[in-house]
């Protein structure tokens, strides 16, 4: 692999994972504070990309800084908040949601009317996230819907959410179990999706070329760069271990223990 201080030297803009990257749950990852204000101090731009769906970006603002680390709103993009952008330049319509708050507020901030499981036959769109109270109502209303023709949005695939001590189910799974119920495949927004990244990009007004994505996972973090033509950087503090990358056909530009590596790389620089 190429050298880490090569890939880097000229980046502009860094883009951040965050569950497994920033933080496990609720405890931040050592370095990550400390590696963030440096990026900044070096002129870097830094946006914070998550395929998490049920938090709103001020959500995010808040837990971010109780951790040490400070970012405002337009440095967040969920894959809610990148849905939401994707479906309005479709065009209008009613939303049914299998999803969380965070999902259900961008919606509306971009005009979307979200209705309940007993009108779902009348939607447009069925839109898929991470759903902590689902119920078998829910995803059966989600499979009527899409019977009568509504578009299957997800707002990703990630099949577990990575937490302290392990990892719950992510909406990957729920958005599988619509899929395998209806036999319909969703439209899919965040990573690795190069729409979720497009999105990104025009966010910090960069290219491809001067941005790098930093990871924890192979095949959405890492495979969400690759597609994008993004340097990938692959941490080693969450989803992924030593022993997934020789089994993996996904090849990371770098890969480093944690965030805290690039403090180290630039205090060196």
């Amino acid at each position: 692999m190429i050298m880490l201080s090569e890939l880097l030297r000229d980046k502009k803009g860094f883009i951040f994972d965050l569950d497994g990257c920033i933080y496990l749950g609720n405890r931040p990852i050592e370095g990550a504070s400390e590696t963030v204000s440096m990026l900044r101090e070096a002129g870097k731009k830094i946006l914070f990309l998550t395929n998490n769906s049920t938090k709103t970006a001020q959500e995010y603002v808040d837990k971010l800084a109780g951790m040490g680390i400070k970012a405002i709103k337009g440095e967040i993009l969920t894959s809610s908040a990148a849905t939401a952008v994707y479906l309005k330049r479709i065009g209008p319509g009613e939303c049914f949601v299998l999803g969380g708050r965070g999902l259900v507020q961008a919606l509306r901030e971009e005009g979307f009317s979200v209705i309940e499981g007993n009108e779902s036959k009348r939607a447009r769109y069925v839109v898929c996230g991470l759903d902590v109270h689902l119920t078998y109502e829910k995803l059966a209303a989600a499979c009527y819907a899409i019977q009568n023709g509504a578009k299957f949005i997800a707002t990703n695939m990630d099949p577990r959410l990575p937490l302290e001590g392990g990892y719950v189910p992510g909406a990957g799974s729920i958005v599988e179990a619509v899929a395998t119920a209806t036999g319909v495949r969703p439209t899919v927004i965040g990573k690795p999706s190069r729409r979720i990244m497009g999105i990104a990009l025009r966010a910090m007004g960069l290219d491809s070329s001067e941005v790098v994505m930093v990871g924890d996972t192979l095949k959405i973090d890492i495979l969400a760069a690759k597609r994008s033509g993004i340097t990938g950087v692959l941490v080693l503090s969450g989803s992924t271990k030593e022993e997934d990358l020789e089994r993996s056909r996904i090849v990371p530009d770098a890969v480093i223990p944690s965030v805290a590596e690039l403090q180290k790389l630039f205090e060196k620089k």
